[in-house]
């Protein structure tokens, strides 16, 4: 599998991307601009690094971490200028993904009270609107946090045991992955962070138990076509064993 800049043949060796898009507001400060600016800036990268992904390389799944349950700690008026991109985002990209028959799923918890009406029926939307999608799948993590997902998945195979309907000792990887908000795609393939930082910042802990794991120095509203193609071309390279010796 070799990948360049020019757009590949589909391929099933690298089924689910994500990517934790980080740098917009060191991007900012470089541009001597406010931080809303780079979150601006980050939102506008999106479309067309997701399509390449679809288009030019035949991924199937693209997750992105865009809000985590740590990011309430921002400042309120950075939060509400996340939560207004968002919004906007879904409200002018929606004919996209319908036209293209991209699934969108918004994992996370969507019942915090601190996230705005407005914002939640705008998320419901685009989620029950491309239900029935079956050509890509978009996740958008959003309030989201790998310990948070761990632990509601346990949450919810231990009530399904107290009501009788699951046998604990029957448990499997499998059960228990189903059971996790990515459901049946929760394996990840390759895991992107952009900006230099080289941390999992609790996105998808368990998903990513053999993710390879790259970490891009570019910032997210500077990560081009180019760059995901450079990362892709080093994905290519890896040699993924899962814990087995290549013969």
């Amino acid at each position: 599998m070799i990948f360049s800049g020019a757009p590949k043949t589909p391929s099933v060796s690298l089924r689910h991307i994500a990517f934790i898009m980080d740098g917009n507001g060191r991007w900012a400060k470089k541009h001597l601009l406010p931080r809303s600016a780079g979150h601006k800036a980050g939102v506008a990268k999106i479309k067309d690094i997701i399509t390449c992904c679809y288009d030019d390389y035949g991924i199937y799944a693209a997750t992105l971490f865009t809000f985590s349950t740590e990011n309430w700690n921002r400042p309120a008026d950075e939060i509400q200028t996340l939560f207004q991109l968002l919004k906007q985002f879904f409200i002018e990209e929606i004919d996209y993904f319908m036209k293209r028959g991209t699934r969108i799923q918004v994992l996370g918890n969507l019942a915090d009270p601190r996230i705005p009406q407005d914002v939640l029926a705008v998320i419901q939307d685009a989620v029950q609107r491309t239900a029935h999608n079956d050509k890509n799948v978009f996740n958008v993590l959003f309030n989201y946090g790998g310990r948070y997902d761990i632990v509601q998945a346990t949450k919810a195979i231990a009530q399904e045991a107290k009501d009788g309907t699951c046998d604990p000792s029957t448990l499997t990887e499998k059960d228990f992955e189903g059971h996790l908000l990515t459901g049946d795609l929760s394996n990840i393939d390759l895991l992107i962070r952009t900006s230099g930082e080289e941390r999992i910042s609790n996105c998808l802990l368990y998903q990513i138990a053999y993710s390879e794991l790259i970490f891009d120095k570019t910032y997210w509203p500077d990560f081009s076509r180019k760059e995901l193609a450079k990362c892709l071309r080093e994905y290519a390279k890896r040699d993924r064993r899962f814990g087995a010796i290549r013969k």
